[in-house]
């Protein structure tokens, strides 16, 4: 796909920030510490900076461009270039004016990472990264990091050493956690019956926990797993495990399509679905080269993958124990979307918004090991980070 670059317009991202500014105070409402947005302040101008959020939402890049506003920084986004071929085209042409370039997941995209590292090295933007790679809509949870933005600032220091033997960058945790601003119990309600009466499953007098169990058992057409002898928890482990099951079955099945694709098995599940998906886009663009037939069947195993993706942000388990009506409602919402095929998710009311920023990471100070051992350190780094934004989630009240 062709790679789009920023093409930062002021008063676009003014008119913009304005608007959404007011939008988040009304369903959104962002608390944000003084404390934590000095840290953001502070971080020396003529430096490199990254900073990277956990993405939970899909309002995460709004609460970024409120941080923009309020940090006096401008922002510079990378975001999947898929979003700029919506509304025709229209989508990317005001995205690049706020300040955003494309990136194809899960393909080389070369010109992506190049922009991205001058970007760091200018020093003059804030480069902003969401590590997870997609949004996965688990309020609580920090997925694994891909370790891009890693690997963007050390070669950045890299370059921009041999010049200015001073210069670094940064990576600036920042975790972002919503909350229902009232109680969305009657919602939940209706929306699990809504699921239910479209499953064609009887209403019943089970907890939230127990009808989210039937509805996911009764998509992956294993209703075995329902058993009124075992422990919510016990039938959660075995929902967990069916649901990677039939991941694994669809993954597989496609992979078998497309033998010249050379995929390491050891590859994180949803870095394996992207590499695949990236192909198949490629291949939808070589029109002239095959049958309509085959490009309405590449169409059909892109949804596929991306159903697998979304498979993977149900996570059963994360509704054990006592979960909170944010757990619900993520859940509730995924499953809704699965049946009733809705291409984005809303929240169920009005929400705040908590936003952490945690302290600054220099980076500058493993150039000589990254030298050494580029991937172990990495991904070390990377952990580091998710583990720090984690800390700031579960601290957030």
């Amino acid at each position: 796909m062709e790679f789009r670059p920023a093409k930062h317009n002021r008063l676009i991202i003014w008119t913009i920030q304005l608007w959404n500014a007011i939008d988040l105070s009304r369903h959104n409402r962002l608390r944000l510490n003084p404390h934590d947005l000095d840290r953001l302040k502070t971080i020396p101008k003529d430096s490199g900076l990254i900073l990277t959020a956990n993405h939970s939402d899909g309002m995460d890049p709004r609460i970024c461009i409120e941080l923009s506003r309020r940090s006096h920084r401008r922002f510079t986004y990378m975001i999947n270039a898929e979003a700029f071929e919506e509304w025709h085209g229209l989508y990317g042409w005001l995205l690049q004016r706020l300040g955003d370039f494309s990136v194809e997941r899960g393909g080389n995209d070369q010109a992506a990472r190049r922009y991205a590292i001058d970007v760091v090295k200018k020093g003059h933007d804030i480069l902003i990264m969401f590590p997870e790679g997609e949004v996965s809509y688990l309020n609580d949870l920090v997925q694994p990091f891909k370790t891009g933005a890693v690997h963007i600032c050390l070669q950045a220091i890299t370059e921009t050493k041999k010049t200015n033997s001073s210069w670094t960058t940064y990576l600036l945790p920042v975790a972002i956690k919503y909350y229902y601003r009232k109680p969305i119990g009657l919602i939940l309600d209706k929306k699990i019956r809504a699921i239910e009466k479209r499953l064609l499953i009887r209403a019943s007098l089970f907890t939230f926990q127990e009808k989210i169990i039937r509805i996911m058992a009764t998509i992956l057409k294993r209703q075995e797993l329902i058993s009124s002898s075992e422990m919510i928890s016990e039938q959660l482990t075995r929902l967990k495990e069916e649901t990677r099951l039939a991941q694994d079955a669809l993954l597989s099945k496609i992979e078998t399509k497309y033998p010249q694709l050379q995929i390491d098995p050891k590859t994180q599940f949803i870095d394996r679905v992207q590499k695949i998906i990236s192909f198949l886009r490629g291949q939808l663009l070589r029109k002239k080269l095959f049958s309509s037939e085959t490009g309405i069947q590449l169409q059909k195993d892109i949804l596929d993958l991306k159903e697998t993706i979304q498979m993977s942000e149900w996570q059963p388990q994360y509704i054990d124990l006592t979960p909170s009506e944010e757990r619900l409602a993520e859940t509730v919402m995924k499953l809704e979307r699965e049946v009733f095929k809705i291409k984005n998710i809303h929240p169920l009311g009005n929400r705040d918004c908590l936003v952490r920023i945690g302290a600054p990471l220099d980076i500058g100070r493993y150039v000589e090991s990254y030298q050494k051992d580029p991937s172990t350190l990495s991904h070390k780094i990377s952990e580091e980070l998710r583990e720090n934004i984690q800390l700031l989630i579960n601290n957030m009240k």
